[in-house]
């Protein structure tokens, strides 16, 4: 059997609202060499059900129902049955529109790629394009390594394709723990370290919803998720001292912002003890030499120092979204991530 051009992986979860407008975009997708992978991780409505319905009538869906696992797992477990050349990625609660991955496979220079990345809007009842990618070169072949600012963007995994030979041979998978919360971070980090031939397409064509209620990493088992991801992109770092020598210090930039939004969304019972071990996985690296302020996020260096001296002077804001560190005698905006 001919190997279709791009898997599609589709996590599945009690997501029956949205499921349809999603499967529907993927269904109208102009390129036909192209498989869909739905993977329903224990849905209990009737996601499940609607899937089968699209299978049934269209048989580039693929359905695999397993027992709830997880984000990470369902995604794994739907990288292992992709056959495609390149891997795509569709939140099943977003849409795509219906050149998407012609578009983007019409750009990957005949395969050759590691990755295309174009834009996305963000959906709210309309679209609001983001741009994400607005300071890098476009339209041309890229190094990631000459780039690595490129760590410090939102960490999104979808409105891409990704060459699975690239995934399997650096072993990039995802982190399973528990739910869905963060577990894109490290897969993006690590890809784009991975990566030496990447094109930014000037375009939208993703539909990311932000309107579910239900989306939310406010929950007390979640508070130091974000710490294994960021674990695992440091360790894929390291491992390779030309990766490292290239990544390093704007990784540790995105980690400390992205500890910093961490801090806004958890609640306020747990501000404390994720300010310690924010403390704690900074002091070393700091020690050592190894931070970069000009890497980091304005303000986000006086606040470091200021979190090493006394993680329990931190304050944050909410209804401002701005940072106080006690004694300093200032407030400090903080640039959501979001």
């Amino acid at each position: 059997m001919k190997k279709p051009r791009v898997s599609v992986l589709v996590p599945i979860y009690n997501v029956e609202r949205y499921l349809p407008k999603c499967l529907d975009s993927l269904e109208a997708q102009t390129l036909k060499d192209i498989e869909f992978i739905c993977i329903n991780d224990g849905s209990t409505d009737s996601s499940l059900e609607i899937a089968q319905r699209y299978a049934a009538r269209d048989d580039r869906f693929q359905i695999i129902d397993k027992r709830n696992s997880g984000y990470g797992a369902s995604m794994n477990c739907g990288m292992r049955a992709a056959r495609g050349h390149y891997i795509g990625i569709v939140e099943s609660d977003d849409f795509v529109s219906p050149d998407a991955f012609e578009e983007l496979v019409a750009r990957s220079r005949f395969g050759m790629l590691d990755i295309v990345k174009a834009d996305y809007f963000e959906y709210d009842g309309a679209d609001v394009r983001s741009f994400p990618f607005a300071s890098f070169p476009h339209g041309c072949v890229i190094d990631p390594r000459r780039y690595p600012q490129i760590l410090r963007t939102v960490p999104s995994i979808w409105a891409a394709i990704y060459k699975r030979s690239m995934l399997e041979e650096n072993g990039i998978s995802f982190i399973e723990t528990p739910g869905a919360s963060f577990q894109d971070t490290s897969f993006t980090l690590r890809s784009w370290m991975a990566a030496r031939r990447v094109r930014l397409v000037d375009a939208a064509y993703l539909h990311y919803r932000v309107d579910r209620v239900e989306s939310s990493v406010k929950s007390d088992n979640k508070v130091f998720e974000v710490c294994g991801e960021f674990a695992c992109a440091l360790e894929f770092c390291r491992a390779d001292p030309a990766r490292s020598a290239a990544f390093l210090c704007d990784l540790f930039g995105q980690q400390f912002s992205t500890y910093r939004w961490n801090y806004d969304r958890i609640f306020a019972a747990h501000h404390l003890e994720f300010a310690e071990r924010w403390a704690d996985e900074f002091r070393i690296p700091f020690e050592n030499g190894e931070l970069d302020e000009s890497r980091f996020e304005p303000g986000d260096w006086a606040l470091m120092l200021e979190l090493l001296r006394d993680p329990a002077a931190l304050r944050f804001h909410a209804d401002d979204i701005a940072i106080r560190v006690k004694g300093c005698g200032v407030d400090r905006p903080a640039r959501s991530l979001l």
